[in-house]
């Protein structure tokens, strides 16, 4: 997954052999991964699922890096930050757009959602191996290291139109939980608020967008479209 290796498989013992030649996992082939064939009673012991998969493993915690490395980004970093979004669901899926769409790393506000949490890794489907992921960190601290990004914050309401903001890198996208909105300590730091405009007047409309939703639409915002130059 992502070039990252298992330390253990589990298979469900009556499709071993078939799961084992599929995935190439055998304990004289190339993959270090010790395989177990396991009953129905044990997988659902292992696994967090009310239906566990036919196949679990388990991974090694990506290593961690220091914040500063993202110095060495390029000057078209992009990194995401969650402040205060405690849902898992929520966490994951704004992983996973993370990934999809480009960005450099991701970094979470004290008190979101455990990053390497099991309901945040299944929600990311495997995004979690996919970018540098910084827990537990204040966006003034990312912004010591990157002064030179512009940092747009996502709001619900009375921002700046998505579509018609003005995009420059280095950037930081803050994102934040659905209900609170940005915290006062991540707005203190905001060059500029932006929000995805809802249609109107729809039977049934919607106030808001959920922060994995929101973060998923910026997110493709910024990669279809170039980045305005960095002011000099």
């Amino acid at each position: 997954m992502a070039g990252h290796r298992p330390q253990v498989v589990f298979v469900h013992a009556a499709r071993a052999l078939e799961l084992s030649a599929r995935l190439g996992l055998n304990a004289e082939g190339a993959s270090p991964a010790a395989v177990y064939p396991v009953t129905d009673r044990v997988a659902a012991k292992i696994s967090t699922l009310e239906t566990p998969p036919d196949v679990m493993a388990v991974f090694p915690l990506p290593e961690s890096r220091a914040l500063t490395t993202l110095r060495g980004a390029t000057g078209q970093a992009l990194v995401v930050f969650a402040d205060g979004i405690g849902d898992p669901g929520n966490m994951g899926t704004l992983l996973r757009a993370a990934v999809a769409f480009g960005a450099t790393a991701l970094c979470s506000a004290p008190g979101s959602a455990d990053l390497y949490g099991p309901k945040t890794v299944r929600a990311g489907m495997g995004a979690v191996f996919g970018l540098p992921l910084y827990p537990d960190l204040r966006l003034a601290d990312l912004h010591a290291v990157l002064p030179e990004a512009a940092v747009y914050g996502l709001a619900a309401h009375d921002g700046l139109p998505l579509a018609g903001a003005a995009f420059r890198r280095p950037a930081v996208l803050a994102v934040g939980a659905e209900r609170l909105g940005l915290s006062p300590e991540a707005l203190a730091h905001v060059t500029q608020l932006v929000t995805i405009p809802l249609v109107p007047g729809l039977p049934g409309g919607v106030e808001s967008l959920n922060a994995g939703v929101a973060g998923a639409i910026a997110l493709y915002e910024f990669s279809r479209r170039p980045a305005a130059p960095a002011k000099g």
